[in-house]
């Protein structure tokens, strides 16, 4: 038997983590089915029973990278506690089954599990909301390229990369530390992207933000520079390998647990 990944092993564990959670992992879908209508909901209140897909695009964004951070940064909580610690690292699994267990509730079942509770509160508050009868609401396709709720998926991955990280890194208040360290990458990125621009570009007058577009001001007219399909590409490439690496990096943090 492998001591590095066992099939059986690995459902063994995967039911046992699931029996143990479940309680917890119902309650916490009904809170983010409450967090989720109360969001599509005052959308509806203050703009006279419209939900447009853009306002559907933001709680959709909003609420699965927010509630999916808080979750992941507690999925390693018990490495904290010194006697939880003992029993989590002493339970006859590979370092590696009890990584992809937390891996996958995390970051696949998570996931799904919002889509789905998402377009339920969806179709309820659109269904009791009063549009005005010339424009009706209509649900958000997130396979739908136009509409943009992708890019829910792509900043979940950062962030659950990101805070992965950190509940395995920090003890103590993993999502608060690891909060931090994050905004403080933001902040250090925000302030040295411009001058960057400026120094490459050779314009004083560039205005930017962080992966966005850029402007200048050339011969007394405005210029707006946009990134092409192949640099979005490019920029998605790199978004991947920095999450593979943050995923990498919490599980070699995870081998190095000892009792």
């Amino acid at each position: 038997m492998s001591n590095t990944f066992n099939l059986t092993r690995f459902i063994r564990l995967f039911k046992k983590h699931t029996l143990e959670h479940a309680k917890t992992y119902l309650l916490s879908t009904g809170v983010l089915a409450g967090v989720t209508a109360i969001g599509l909901g005052l959308f509806v209140v203050t703009n006279g029973g419209r939900l447009a897909i853009p306002l559907q695009n933001i709680v959709f964004i909003y609420v699965l990278t927010l509630a999916g951070s808080i979750f992941t940064s507690l999925v390693f909580a018990d490495l904290g506690d010194k006697r939880k610690a003992n029993q989590v690292l002493t339970l006859p699994a590979s370092h590696l089954e009890k990584f992809l267990v937390t891996w996958i509730y995390s970051f696949v079942i998570y996931q799904l599990l919002f889509i789905g509770v998402f377009y339920v509160v969806d179709w309820v508050i659109i269904g009791i909301s009063h549009p005005p009868a010339n424009d009706p609401n209509k649900m958000i396709n997130i396979f739908d390229l136009e509409q943009r709720a992708y890019m829910a998926f792509i900043v979940y991955a950062i962030f659950h990369g990101f805070t992965l990280w950190g509940a395995i890194f920090f003890e103590k208040l993993h999502f608060i530390k690891t909060a931090f360290i994050f905004f403080i990458y933001v902040l250090v990125f925000t302030v040295i992207n411009t001058p960057m621009l400026q120094f490459i570009i050779g314009k004083n007058d560039l205005r930017s933000f962080v992966f966005q577009q850029f402007s200048f001001t050339d011969n007394k007219r405005g210029w707006d520079i946009w990134a092409t399909d192949n640099m979005n590409h490019t920029t998605l490439i790199v978004f991947a390998i920095a999450v593979i690496i943050l995923w990498l990096s919490a599980f070699f943090r995870l081998k190095e647990k000892e009792i």
